[in-house]
């Protein structure tokens, strides 16, 4: 991806060089435009240093300092695949919301037709400020993204909202911004579960599994990333990716009530989450006290969610599985994808632990039809890609 990346005067301008060294480290080509308070903040060789690219726009000491600056903004519009501003002050945004173009990056602002996201920093007055507020609406209004900041210790030394999001999650976001949608996928409402579901034992013990939830997070990015619109019930500690709304869960019976909240209005659902076969018959509400002998601990049921939903979806909702086999790897998954009346299910071998974690993993595609082609072995997060990218292609010829 081609990206501008927009550095306005704020002293958050010196994570724009981090920001700039991972996008390019991530393979993507970036071209920085300065104003002229942002270079006084930080300068165009560090920028040109980090990304191999020329960098646009102010220099304090000689003003406009690339040549012919009456049509750079028009190259550097038509150039980039996105526009990112980093950090975004309130008189960018300002500028931007009504049209007004005094330099090099609000021109290019003004004439790209690139996607736009802003990351805005500012003390915690002028970010509440309505103006600006207004100002965000009006940009989002016009199809730009919001990183919104994050709270904590200011450079003027108060304490509140308008701290410069954290860099993973501005790079995320571009990502987002940038990523091709898929027309079978887009605007779509998708609800995926992740990670593992905990029952308890007592206050301090619980029933769980190894499922780290990095699989389901990684397609809630994927399908997010090509226009789907997610919704993403996670069970576990692992944060939630940007972008994405979330609902936090402990219990597979917590997991299902969410589900079924949302269900009716999805199109479709990618069951991800590890989720815990078995809970205590009875709980204890006090620490349980180790005894003399043997102990007994019985276990019932948890609910089948994908079993519940599945029961209950209109004909044209989707619903696809993952089964997590040690043996008879595609014989056990046909065995749920016709009891659970599935779309399709992705097989993934999980002998000798693999599977878990951040190691690189196989998913074998299993429909009524038979198995598809395995995808993989690959990262999660490319596995994610490389299963949105399949079930997409299923999507453009499945009967309405």
């Amino acid at each position: 991806m081609q990206i501008i990346l927009g550095i306005t005067g704020g002293i958050a301008a010196y994570k724009a060089a981090e920001l700039a060294r991972l996008l390019v480290n991530r393979g993507h080509r970036i071209r920085c435009v300065l104003t002229e308070a942002g270079a006084r903040f930080i300068t165009p060789l560090t920028l040109s240093s980090l990304t191999g690219e020329p960098c646009y726009g102010a220099n304090p000491d000689q003003g406009e300092w690339r040549a012919n600056p009456s049509i750079e903004h028009i190259e550097l519009a038509r150039w980039a695949d996105l526009v990112a501003v980093v950090p975004a002050t309130a008189n960018i945004l300002g500028k931007a919301a009504n049209g007004l173009a005094d330099d090099l990056l609000s021109t290019v602002l003004l004439a790209t037709r690139a996607p736009v996201l802003w990351a805005p920093a500012m003390n915690t007055g002028m970010w509440e400020h309505p103006a600006v507020q207004a100002n965000l609406v009006r940009l989002r209004s016009f199809g730009h993204a919001v990183v919104e900041p994050g709270e904590g210790a200011l450079a003027c030394g108060e304490e509140g909202s308008g701290k410069l999001a954290e860099v993973a999650s501005i790079a995320e976001a571009i990502q987002a911004q940038g990523t091709p949608k898929l027309r079978s996928l887009r605007d779509r409402q998708v609800l995926i579960t992740a990670g593992p579901t905990r029952e308890d034992l007592d206050p301090v013990r619980i029933l769980t599994n190894r499922s780290t939830g990095t699989m389901g997070i990684e397609l809630a990015r994927a399908f997010r990333d090509v226009g789907a619109r997610v919704h993403l019930v996670l069970g576990g500690e692992a944060p939630a990716p940007w972008g994405v709304e979330t609902t936090r869960v402990h219990s597979a019976q917590q997991m299902l009530e969410a589900c079924l909240a949302r269900w009716a209005n999805s199109d479709g659902l990618v069951g991800a989450a590890a989720v815990a076969d078995q809970r205590p018959e009875r709980p204890s509400p006090e620490k349980v006290k180790k005894g003399e002998g043997p102990e007994t601990l019985v276990l019932v049921r948890t609910p089948d969610i994908l079993a519940q939903l599945s029961s209950v979806r209109r004909p044209d909702q989707w619903v696809l599985g993952f089964a997590a086999e040690s043996e008879h790897h595609l014989e056990h998954a046909m065995a749920k994808l016709k009891k659970k009346g599935l779309d399709a299910v992705l097989v993934n071998d999980i002998q000798g632990g693999r599977g878990f974690g951040a190691q690189a993993s196989t998913l074998t595609p299993l429909t009524a039809q038979g198995p598809h082609p395995p995808l993989g072995p690959q990262s999660k997060d490319q596995l994610a890609r490389a299963v949105v990218q399949w079930w997409a292609q299923r999507l453009e010829v499945r009967p309405e």
